[in-house]
């Protein structure tokens, strides 16, 4: 059973069981979130009635959050951080309701369930365990002699309630895809529509051949507007001015990490080896490969590392050098030339990375500072305290609730701040992962159709792709009429500045070899019949074109019953997929849901 779910493309989430093991392998679980003001609020949803701490969401959240950390040595932006909240809550979301749904169906799973389920087929997260692998490989000896173990026992024991609640989830599961069916007339319909394939001549009259547009006039761009008014219709939106400081280390966190970097040179000088203290103490993503960068030409490296690599020898380890990156200790292994024609040196070296982030310190003065600041823009105004204390005084493009907003980017709770305060009022201090700010609320904007002015770039845009879509289509249809009236089509496309191709043979799923993906233009040339009949002008995209069917060329028939099991598959899994999303939306939106999660990130209240 598990092995047939597994395999679906309907993903089945494993929420508890990343969680439990992210906690007892990896010892995650620190508080990503930073919501200390919501400390005292224990609900972050309730659905159907059931509660959903706060705990809870950071349980699933830090998981996530730390995977993402692992899977990249740069710092997630605000952004990334809101889509992995998202992520957390919708894993709750569906985890709640399908446990929910398991008790209302009295779904149970039996010890001898639980027992094959880890015998046969064991978890990936289980699979990635160090304990169970040999030589980076899953070892199933190992894996079935910790079963046995009656010393492990309390470790399966911790396990088991988890495991099994995933194996009732999958029963569930299971159990609304059942109904879904594929006939044999769609299996033969599915493996024709993908092997029939048509070869065309094609006369393309693309965007690229009135590219730029003649330039519009002004009274032009208006009446185009006028015309098109809706299309610029907006939300409300608001004008926020802001001052900002960054967030940058200063000098004196600069040399508190090359203190620390000091310490692990003065290791290696010791006879420490780098390998194994890359590993603990590197801050990027090579402290998985003990501290290994491979090889690298010379040159393709920030300068000061570049330039201290290659004034290295082999096997030497460096002091502490400093980037714009932090600090690094760099181990050299070998040089070697470069092959090709260009003689360029190329370094296998490891570094140990000691980043450097603003202290607590440096971050107390950013916030003073601005405190202050705040304290003066009462009374003297934002743009005066602003010149007093020479700091920038900036002002925002208009912008929508929820959306990103200039100069800072995607920040909640800018964007709260800027749709419940009345005009004039002054934040407090906030920050995004590069600046800390102070903002004023400038000014509101109501929803409508925007000024003219203020989309008049977009419009100008608009209108240019509306003048070469004309002019495509009108050039397409010249052609295709003389055509028509029996001129050879070479000739007749030569005339007008065109050219007659003959494109690869293609199928109903492939995209057109000089147009790309045109599913205008693959149902143009299957609804063509007889060799040399001719369409008339399609609109893609990117242009008009006009299809000249060469050859149609048949599903190979001899092929479908050595392919009908893999052709059936694909199909079934499809139809259960949309089965199973159908079930859950509806589910959701027959559901009592409050989500105070979104409230809170996205200032939705």
């Amino acid at each position: 059973m598990f092995d047939f779910l597994r395999r679906m493309i309907v993903p089945i989430i494993l929420i508890a069981l990343i969680g439990f093991l992210a906690t007892i392998i990896f010892q995650w679980g620190m508080d990503i979130t930073s919501r200390r003001q919501y400390i005292s609020e224990n609900t972050a949803a309730i659905i159907n009635g059931e509660d959903v701490s706060w705990q809870d969401f950071d349980y699933v959240y830090n998981s996530l959050y730390q995977t993402a950390v692992y899977n990249t040595d740069e710092d997630l932006s605000d952004f990334r951080k809101q889509e992995l909240r998202s992520a957390a809550w919708q894993q709750i979301l569906h985890d709640r309701l399908i446990m929910q749904e398991v008790e209302k169906y009295g779904i149970t799973v039996s010890n001898e369930e639980l027992y094959a389920f880890l015998k046969y087929s064991p978890p990936p997260d289980l699979q990635q365990h160090p304990a169970f692998r040999t030589d980076g490989v899953f070892d199933r000896q190992k894996y079935m002699s910790a079963m046995a173990d009656p010393s492990a026992a309390s470790f399966w024991a911790r396990l088991e309630p988890i495991i099994r609640r995933e194996i009732l989830k999958q029963k569930l599961q299971e159990l609304v895809i059942q109904s879904a069916q594929v006939t044999n007339q769609e299996v033969r319909d599915a493996f024709w529509a993908a092997n029939e394939k048509v070869k065309v001549g094609m006369v393309n009259v693309s965007f690229s051949r009135f590219t730029p547009a003649p330039s519009g006039t002004e009274e032009q761009l208006q009446s185009y507007f006028q015309q098109h008014g809706e299309d610029y219709r907006v939300g409300e939106r608001a004008v926020l001015n802001l001052v900002m400081i960054s967030k940058e280390p200063q000098a004196y966190d600069w040399e508190v990490d090359s203190s620390r970097a000091v310490e692990i040179y003065d290791s290696l000088v010791a006879g420490a080896d780098f390998a194994e203290m890359a590993r603990y103490y590197s801050e990027d993503m090579s402290a998985e490969d003990d501290g290994d960068l491979g090889w690298f030409r010379q040159g393709q490296m920030v300068p000061p590392f570049d330039e201290k690599v290659f004034s290295m020898k082999a096997g030497e380890f460096s002091e502490p050098v400093k980037t714009r990156f932090g600090w690094h200790l760099i181990k050299v292994h070998e040089f070697r030339d470069a092959e090709g024609a260009e003689k360029v040196r190329e370094a296998h070296a490891s570094h140990i990375l000691f980043k450097v982030t603003a202290s607590t310190e440096t971050l107390d003065r950013v916030h003073n500072r601005l405190d202050e600041f705040r304290s003066n823009a009462g009374e003297y105004g934002f743009a005066q305290t602003a010149e007093n204390f020479e700091l920038e005084f900036l002002t925002t493009a208009p912008f929508e609730r929820g959306s990103v907003i200039e100069h800072i980017g995607y920040s909640p709770e800018a964007s709260d701040f800027a749709f419940t305060e009345e005009i004039n009022a002054i934040s407090n201090v906030l920050e995004n992962q590069s600046y800390a700010f102070v903002l004023e609320l400038a000014e509101r904007l109501p929803a409508g159709i925007a000024p003219f002015e203020s989309v008049r770039e977009l419009v100008k845009k608009d209108y240019d792709r509306e003048v070469i879509k004309e002019l495509c289509h009108d050039t397409a249809m010249a052609i295709y009429s003389e055509i028509q009236n029996g001129t050879d089509i070479n000739r007749t496309a030569a005339k007008y500045g065109a050219e007659y191709t003959v494109a690869d043979e293609f199928t109903r799923n492939a995209s057109i070899r000089g147009l790309g993906i045109a599913p205008e233009a693959v149902g143009a040339a299957f609804g063509l019949t007889e060799p040399g009949e001719v369409s008339e002008p399609v609109d893609y995209e990117n242009g008009t074109v006009i299809l000249k069917l060469v050859e149609r060329i048949p599903a190979d028939t001899t092929r479908f019953a050595a392919v009908r099991d893999s052709v059936y598959y694909v199909q079934l899994t499809t139809k259960q997929q949309e089965l199973y999303g159908n079930w859950f939306d509806y589910l959701v939106e027959h559901s009592e849901i409050l989500n105070n999660i979104e409230a809170v990130y996205q200032g939705t209240e």
